[in-house]
């Protein structure tokens, strides 16, 4: 194929040809446009926009979704030396009006009832209607319209600006030329056999790259047709296959949440009989590989995957048709592209990190990935230092993306330096979503991250640190509503989360890793598969829900996460090796649960000596032992209380434990206590000085269900670690419980029991 030198060249290539060929067919509409009509649509255009004094770098906004018109429009800008620039009509109406007044277009072209900001420069405005009557009734001749085009003019002129999602002072705007997009469309046609034969099925929006040249430009330069429909929703998905038989559709475009979404309406992979179909495409966001897969499996097709960015035209390198599919990479570089690998802005010995979190391979290929060649754009809209930036100085545009270049050019995308979260194709930028968060009266931090979704590729999760000091606490869903009124729809986050810190890094950013794994509730995972280490434990806990809780609501809110156990006393007064070895054993088990230092794990040990004196303890021996296991728990980082003290406070006395025991109801439950006898046992090993036993076993039970609720109301919300069994629940507080092994593996006895 011939390098056009304009757009219009290629229409009008096609037209000499055969002028009633199919060009592109409207369902909304069902308007169907010949090659022929396509190239005088075009000629009328460059006429209105010359009536409308549109010239050289004048900017056209076309905010219609799904328009067949926005094919002949770009290419009758392209022909006055003007740029096109088509935006989502849902733009919310603060970027709306950033844009007017960024662009300040001399034409705008809007659907009739959309309100339209009014602000400084935004120029002439038109409905969509009333532009298709003056298109429809204008006497415009080739003659007239080969006048207004303006002298010079070249493909090297920018045709195309695409204003990224964000607001006010976030948003970037990308500029393209007419050989930008040229270079791209012929290298997809050649790469994949693009012919007049082909038609191509649209459901992606035309304001996105994806569309325009995927299934615009493309089948437009190979003399193919476009099926242009509405974009694809759940609403309309189900007619998605049958509407692709209809229309005789060789080729369609998707985004990975298109393939789930018709994966879930139709698991089985029936859809109608496509005999026409060759393949499809998919880009705009990340395909993981199952997700590829079953949807070659399910619906005996193939797919083909790109990856490139608006600043690159589109797609920069794609799966190669015959070529076996690397369901880990995105393919091999277009003959339109050249790949780099930078490894600069990182040190030798640093570790790249997959999104997952998991250190990246070491290979001396892998960093951030270079796009070079004549699809890279001329820079940002009136952004000269983000385009610096942007650039190396040989013209390479830095992605952000990191990957690795094999050895036979398979280019595999390992992960992002870029804070971009893309959500069913859209490139949602989280500054721009935190930067409204931010400025909630109410907030004091906001960080917002992409959470994997098999049906839209990402959702968009915000986490805020609020300010609830004020008369009623704040809501997420006041957070979200306060975004909603002031965001576009595209970027709303699907939740809003508080916590009570955002979670950074020795540097001081932001872990966006850790971030995700406690909104998603791993990291708490990772907290109770630790504390359930067979090392430590000698049964399962009590209610592992309620540990969950505990641990979660620790890492959400930014506070300890609390353990508690008693310490009694048996015939030692001073520490032995059993003693320190139990110690040791606590602090390294809760030390387990340390993932980020705002959720650091803590131990508080309770002194029991309130039951040392009911075994009959010396107490001087009794202190003198606290003293020595205090000094040494201290050092290890734990806290120390007497249980005499938890007593003291609620209010309870020896001689209501001793009424209480002469009661019938005592001697009921008592009787039906399976416990009953073993602690008996227990008792006759531990009191001293000829005390009874039974006495002092029925003491201390009731003893312990008094204590034990004046612990829990004392300490909620903590963990209590015993050394006891479950059936021995009967002495512990009613809290969740874990239960441990004393001090080693297999060991039951308690350590102050240990002679």
């Amino acid at each position: 194929m011939t390098e056009a030198v304009s757009i219009l060249d290629t229409l009008i290539a096609h037209a000499s040809t055969n002028p009633d060929a199919p060009c592109l067919l409207h369902l909304e509409s069902g308007r169907s446009v010949s090659y022929g009509q396509m190239v005088h649509a075009t000629q009328r255009l460059t006429t209105m926009l010359a009536e409308a004094q549109v010239g050289r770098r004048s900017r056209v906004v076309f905010a219609v979704r799904n328009h067949w018109l926005v094919f002949p429009l770009l290419a009758a800008c392209a022909e006055r030396r003007a740029v096109l620039c088509p935006i989502d009509p849902d733009t919310h109406r603060d970027e709306l009006a950033f844009i007017l007044t960024d662009a300040a277009p001399v034409l705008s072209i809007f659907p009739a009832g959309l309100t339209v900001p009014n602000v400084p420069g935004r120029g002439q405005l038109v409905t969509l209607d009333a532009f298709m009557n003056d298109l429809d009734s204008a006497a415009a001749s080739a003659a007239s319209a080969s006048a207004a085009t303006v002298e010079g003019a070249s493909a090297s002129d920018t045709a195309l600006m695409i204003y990224t999602s964000g607001t006010t002072g976030g948003s970037k705007c990308v500029m393209l030329s007419s050989a930008n997009l040229l270079a791209n469309a012929a290298s997809l046609i050649r790469r994949y056999g693009v012919s007049a034969a082909d038609r191509f099925f649209c459901v992606l929006p035309t304001h996105h790259m994806n569309a325009l040249m995927m299934t615009g430009m493309v089948p437009l330069c190979a003399g193919g047709s476009v099926v242009l429909s509405d974009v694809l929703s759940f609403k309309n998905a189900k007619h998605y296959w049958r509407l692709l038989a209809t229309h005789d559709a060789t080729i369609f475009s998707v985004v990975p949440s298109i393939m789930a979404l018709l994966l879930r309406l139709s698991p089985d992979g029936s859809r109608p009989t496509l005999p026409s179909m060759r393949f499809g495409f998919c880009g705009a966001a990340p395909l993981a590989a199952d997700l590829w897969q079953r949807f070659e499996a399910t619906f005996a097709c193939i797919i083909h995957q790109g990856y490139g960015l608006t600043e690159t035209t589109c797609w920069a390198v794609s799966t190669v048709p015959g070529r076996e599919h690397r369901h880990d990479a995105v393919g091999v570089p277009l003959d339109c592209a050249a790949v780099r690998i930078d490894r600069s802005p990182f040190n030798d010995d640093e570790a790249l990190l997959f999104d997952d979190g998991a250190a990246l391979r070491s290979d001396a290929s892998a960093g951030e990935v270079l796009l070079g060649g004549p699809i890279v754009g001329p820079g940002y809209f009136k952004n000269a230092r983000l385009t610096s930036d942007s650039m190396t100085p040989d013209g390479y545009f830095r992605t952000g993306d990191l990957g690795t270049l094999d050895a036979d050019g398979t280019l595999r995308i390992t992960g992002r330096l870029k804070e971009v979260i893309i959500r069913n194709g859209t490139n949602v930028f989280s500054r721009d979503v935190d930067a409204v968060l931010r400025a909630h009266p109410r907030v004091r931090d906001s960080k917002t991250i992409g959470v994997r979704d098999e049906l839209v590729g990402e959702r968009v999760v915000s986490v805020c640190v609020v300010d609830d000091d004020g008369d009623a606490p704040i809501t997420t869903n006041d957070l979200r509503r306060f975004c909603q009124e002031r965001l576009s729809q595209a970027q709303w986050p699907d939740a809003v989360h508080r916590m009570g810190y955002l979670p950074a890094g020795a540097a001081g950013k932001v872990s966006m890793n850790t971030l995700r794994k406690i909104i998603g509730g791993e990291l708490s995972e990772e907290i109770l598969t630790s504390l359930q280490s067979w090392r430590f434990k000698r049964a399962h806990p009590s209610d592992l829900e309620a540990l969950r809780g505990i641990v979660q609501r620790a890492l959400v809110e930014g506070r300890d996460i609390p353990f508690l156990a008693y310490w009694g006393c048996g015939e030692r007064d001073e520490l032995a090796d059993c003693d320190r070895q139990a110690l040791v054993r606590l602090r390294d088990y809760v030390q387990g649960a340390r993932r980020v230092p705002q959720a650091s794990p803590t131990m508080t040990l309770v002194f029991t000596d309130m039951h040392a004196r009911n075994n009959r303890i010396p107490e001087a021996r009794m202190n003198r032992y606290f003293a020595a296991v205090r000094s040494e728990a201290e050092a290890l980082g734990m806290r120390c209380e007497f249980l005499s003290g938890i007593w003291s406070a609620a209010g309870l006395e020896v001689s209501a434990v001793q009424s209480a025991i002469a009661s019938p109801e005592f001697a009921e439950r008592w009787a039906a206590e399976p416990m009953a006898a073993q602690l008996v046992t227990q008792a006759s090993r531990h009191v001293e000085s000829g005390g009874d036993p039974n006495e002092a076993a029925r003491f201390y039970y009731q003893a312990c269900a008094l204590e034990g609720a004046a612990i829990a109301s004392r300490y909620p919300g903590h963990v209590f670690a015993t050394y006891n069994p479950p059936e021995a629940d009967c002495v512990s507080p009613p809290l969740p419980k874990v239960y441990l092994h004393s001090f080693k593996e297999g060991t039951s006895v308690k350590p102050w029991f240990t002679s």
